[in-house]
């Protein structure tokens, strides 16, 4: 446990009045990092390990890409305006840092050493190579602990192994005497071969948030999804603060930002829509309605599923023109990027930058390709849904007035699905 970085021992570094309660842990170690590479250099515990982490071009993350990089490899891909969001954060963050303590504090944090490219680097560093612990002698209110763990930031990544960084404590704990020992270990899914390489999850990451944190992108991401927001549907509809409130008393987020998998559309999402697109006729009330009635009204929908077809194709047809968006934001089309992929000996001769944008791109592009071919097909099968809650009606009617129907005997209905989802199934979508 001593080998590891963490916020504690950035304070033991820097002291209680550098490093604040408040401040990220992130941001503890980020200091701690460039003291112990530029300020302690050869002296330093850690050197041995300093030495071998690499440099911020050698980590290939796109949060420290330049402007040229980011428009031009990543024009079109919400990629882009990720990597400028976290660009911001960090230069915001290193900005206050700056003027909150740097400033006060020179003597700890010389000016030469604690530059904003040194900050980049040791959060390039950070994202590609942090973990997060809970040991069990954690007290309940404690959260994990972000730490650099020499030597286990080294294994990579596999989205399907199921092997995990663990803390372990050991050892009595008795208040004022003794603490347990901490240790951090890694729990193998399996048995390995000599020399056989190990891996871990670093989680269900899309090529995206590989690229941005971590510096690659896969070729084939079975975990791969595009972000994208649909929150101006929600801003542009009626009783938009009576939906937000609904939303997030179900926990759906009201900013209206979600996955799109290649091979699903999430339940979160779909809700959201439903919602959205729900309008003051549908609840039989004005726009200028009392919001405890509207309140009231909406409340009342189902929108867990699909429960009537217009409803629904007005939610696809909108979700429709949003991926259709995603699409078009392209200077490069599907085809294009899949010649360059598929023609090997040009592409391994692209710079490493370009080859990890142009996968992030072509996965991209794959799903919204499959997203909309789902949302035509689901479109032209939605009168399904009416003739099934027809059927089901007059079916429901007759065996009321049969013999079994007024014993109470259920009925059971010629049609399998019962909403939306359970139809794509059927429909094989």
């Amino acid at each position: 446990y001593k080998l590891l970085f963490t916020k504690d021992t950035s304070r033991e570094v820097f002291g209680e009045e550098c490093i604040t309660k408040d401040m990220s842990e992130y941001a503890a170690i980020a200091l701690q990092l460039i003291h112990e590479r530029f300020v302690e250099k050869e002296n330093s515990f850690w050197a041995p390990y300093i030495g071998v982490l690499p440099s911020v071009d050698e980590v290939g993350a796109s949060f420290a890409w330049d402007k040229e990089e980011l428009d031009t490899l990543l024009a079109g891909s919400p990629l882009r305006n990720m990597s400028y969001f976290l660009q911001d954060q960090i230069n915001q963050e290193f900005s206050d840092i700056q003027e909150g303590i740097i400033a006060k504090f020179p003597e700890k944090f010389p000016a030469d050493a604690f530059t904003l490219e040194n900050y980049v680097w040791a959060y390039s560093v950070l994202f590609s190579r942090a973990v997060r612990l809970d040991f069990p002698d954690q007290e309940d209110f404690e959260e994990d602990i972000v730490a650099l763990v020499p030597y286990i930031d080294l294994i990579n990544h596999n989205p399907n192994s199921e092997s995990r960084i663990r803390g372990v404590s050991e050892g009595p704990n008795i208040p004022g005497i003794s603490k347990p020992e901490r240790s951090v270990v890694v729990r193998s899914d399996r048995y390995f071969n000599k020399y056989e390489q190990i891996y871990i999850s670093y989680g269900r990451k899309s090529n995206a948030q590989l690229l941005m944190l971590y510096g690659f992108s896969m070729e084939r991401n079975t975990q791969d999804f595009v972000t994208f927001s649909t929150g101006q549907l929600l801003e542009n509809s009626p009783f938009s603060e009576v939906k937000k409130r609904i939303l997030d008393e179900l926990e759906v987020p009201r900013e209206g930002v979600f996955p799109l998998y290649r091979d699903r559309f999430t339940g979160e999402m779909m809700m959201f829509l439903r919602l959205a697109v729900v309008q003051p006729e549908d609840i039989d009330m004005d726009e200028d309605a009392d919001e405890k009635e509207v309140y009231k009204a909406l409340k009342q929908l189902d929108i867990k599923r699909a429960t009537g077809e217009v409803s629904e194709r007005r939610a696809l047809i909108c979700l429709r023109g949003v991926v259709q968006d995603l699409q078009d934001a392209y200077p490069t089309t599907l085809q294009e990027d899949e010649a360059l992929i598929r023609d090997r000996q040009m592409f391994e001769l692209l710079p490493r930058n370009q080859r990890n944008a142009l996968r992030v791109r072509y996965g991209e592009k794959l799903i919204i390709r499959a997203s909309l071919a789902t949302i035509d097909r689901v479109l032209n099968n939605l009168s399904r849904l009416k003739q099934m809650e027809v059927q089901e009606e007059k079916q429901r009617r007759e065996m009321e007035n049969s013999a079994l129907g007024r014993l109470s005997v259920a009925f059971d209905s010629p049609f399998k699905a019962r909403n939306l989802e359970e139809l794509m199934k059927e429909l094989d979508i």
